[in-house]
């Protein structure tokens, strides 16, 4: 895929070593599962700003939370989850599964 998301993050109470885990899930989906919808917004508008930011933070009882912002060619859809996570992969993994239905939608 030629054309890149932007992508930034902050992480509150999470450990380094889990920082890199994210970083490379958030990466995979990008450029495993995310490719064909990113490339379809590309080829609408070779100049589409695709952004992904997001927050991930580990509460009192070990559980993971998050805010994803998804912006895509001038819209944005938001993600957060109401309950905590035991396991940051699904977490991340669940953003972006609705991050795609979303797509889907649009198309």
């Amino acid at each position: 895929m030629s054309n890149k998301p932007i992508v930034s993050h902050k992480f509150y109470n999470i450990p380094e070593n889990e920082q890199n885990i994210i970083q490379d899930i958030v990466g995979k989906n990008i450029d495993w599962k995310m490719d064909s919808y990113l490339q379809k917004i590309y080829a609408n508008k070779h100049d589409a700003e695709v952004r992904i930011e997001y927050k991930i933070s580990q509460n009192k009882k070990k559980k993971y939370e998050a805010n994803f912002n998804f912006f895509y060619d001038g819209k944005l859809f938001p993600y957060s989850n109401s309950v905590g996570f035991k396991y940051v992969e699904d977490l991340v993994n669940h953003a972006f599964k609705h991050f795609k239905e979303q797509l889907s939608k649009q198309e």
